[in-house]
């Protein structure tokens, strides 16, 4: 057998986490016992057949014949930063599996890209350089991230393959995870060696869908055009993460050819002046939640989805906001036409395992995380059912085969509106939290419901019309009211003066 038919042995870890640097001030720091964290053969039995970078490792090892040699993932629900001690272990984890598996040919890491840790800014970048200095630089690295990471020049250093995800929602999680697998051993073989050249925005980001009529999918059609051209590999973009009060929280271009740095660069360049010139058509306008739910009940057909963009615990907030589930419940619709998913307390949900279903309850519900929440809602409840909170994402959804766990939930019924509620913060994916409660999502009229972008997937076919609203609340979309201790320099829109340029980096 020659060297180019031998077997490959890759490691695979990961950690992964999107930070809300804003959340810690009400929720606190996210602890160790934050994280699921899997281990050895746990990682295949947790991710197989998923939409995630990890399940399309596992799906290019066996499309390809590579070795994986699973190490250490750990992964959570988006919150505030993480605490020092808790990424300290996590990092050691990474870094002891990979060392008890040596030698192996490559590395394949699941990351977000928008990961902080009290004391270190860049989790990614730490990690990926520690994982670098300890295998060396011989052994080639591919990352696969979130879009919403906000890339560093560590991030880029460490590894040979910069790969974020292309699709929000993220449907593409596990495509990517198969083509590093692909890319990693054309390395491995000879047979490719990677430049990378990046082009960082002076803009905050806004979170917008890729869906077509949205502005990023006109992004992606330009890295598209590009990318087609011979001797590119991959050109794409982080789209960043606002909900971070770091250095440079911002869009950053990435572009990697067979060698080419030159080609690298006018790629890069090209889609961030491209972004920089449309600016202006990233900024999004929502109706607040009382215009939505009235635009909502008076819509010709349903159901209608409404969307809680400012309350999205997909970007770290709490989930116990009672800002939307407020104006459904004041606009007094008819009974059984509207229900809600899900509203994070887990107190009112020991309430109503302790009362039991079939009885009515008086409940404060949610609005218990911080002023942004708004005040809680005092109604009498009917608890309809009591659920564990375990089920898993259904086909064609955003993270389908992925199996969550929300804690104890319950089904209650306030003014004839069948409200959800889960005993820890998720945002919505699909209708499998309703599903799980007995409701049929196509028999109402409004689903209203928290998240920003992720449910698209899982609404596509159930939806006859979406209306996002937006509220003050963690990532609310006026992303300019947030403070910037730690930003370093001037950035759109902030400031309408910032001038586009300075100097792009190659990392080859």
């Amino acid at each position: 057998m020659t060297s180019s038919q031998m077997p490959v042995r890759l490691a695979v870890a990961g950690l992964i986490h999107e930070t809300n640097t804003y959340a810690a001030e009400f929720a606190g720091m996210t602890p160790l016992r934050a994280f699921e964290r899997y281990r050895g053969d746990g990682v295949v039995a947790a991710f197989n057949k998923s939409n995630h970078q990890v399940g399309g490792f596992i799906e290019g090892a066996r499309k390809t014949g590579a070795t994986l040699v699973p190490t250490f993932v750990g992964q959570a629900t988006p919150s505030g930063t993480i605490e020092a001690a808790a990424y300290a272990a996590m990092k050691q984890d990474v870094l002891e599996g990979i060392r008890a598996v040596l030698p192996i040919d490559g590395v394949l890491l699941a990351l977000h890209g928008a990961g902080v840790a009290d004391g270190v800014e860049d989790i990614e970048g730490d990690l990926a350089l520690a994982v670098r200095a300890l295998v060396g630089p011989d052994v080639p690295i591919a990352a696969v991230y979130d879009l919403h990471g906000n890339m560093t020049d560590a991030m880029r250093d460490a590894c040979d393959l910069t790969l974020p995800c292309k699709l929000y929602p993220h449907t593409d999680f596990h495509d990517r995870g198969v083509e590093a697998v692909e890319l990693l051993l054309e390395m491995i073989r000879g047979r490719l060696t990677p430049v990378t050249a990046t082009r960082r925005l002076p803009m905050l980001p806004y979170i917008v869908t890729t869906q077509d009529g949205f502005i990023p999918a006109e992004v992606n059609d330009v890295c598209r055009k590009l990318a087609a051209q011979g001797g590119v590999i991959d050109c794409s973009w982080f789209h960043g993460f606002p909900y971070a009060d770091i250095a440079a929280p911002c869009p950053v271009v990435v572009c990697t050819t067979t060698g080419d740095a030159a080609l690298a660069q006018r790629c890069a360049d090209e889609v961030a002046q491209w972004i920089w010139l449309h600016r202006d058509e990233f900024r999004p306008t929502f109706p607040s939640p009382a215009q939505g739910i009235a635009l909502a009940l008076s819509a010709d057909e349903g159901p209608v989805v409404v969307n809680e963009y400012a309350d999205n615990p997909g970007a770290g907030t709490p989930g116990d906001g009672t800002h939307l589930l407020r104006a459904l419940l004041n606009a007094n619709p008819p009974a059984g036409t509207c229900c809600f998913a899900s509203i994070n307390d887990a107190t009112v949900v020991a309430q109503a395992q302790r009362a039991g279903v079939g009885t009515t309850i008086q409940v404060s519900l949610g609005g218990k995380q911080g002023r942004f929440q708004g005040a809680p809602i005092e109604a009498e409840a009917y608890v309809k059912c009591i659920t564990d909170g375990r089920f898993v994402n259904r086909p064609g959804s955003m993270f389908e085969g992925v199996r969550y766990d929300l804690g104890a939930m319950c089904r209650l019924i306030i003014h004839g509106v069948d409200v959800i509620v889960a005993s820890r913060a998720e945002q919505v994916f699909d209708v499998e939290p309703f599903v799980l409660h007995g409701l049929d999502v196509t028999a109402y009229k409004v689903v209203a419901i928290k998240g920003a972008n992720h449910f698209r997937a899982g609404y596509r076919t159930v939806a006859k019309h979406i209306i996002s609203v937006d509220s003050e609340g963690l990532s609310t979309a006026a992303i300019a009211s947030f403070p910037r201790e730690k930003l370093v320099g001037e950035f759109w829109p902030l400031s309408d003066k910032v001038r586009f340029g300075g100097d792009a980096e190659v990392a080859g």
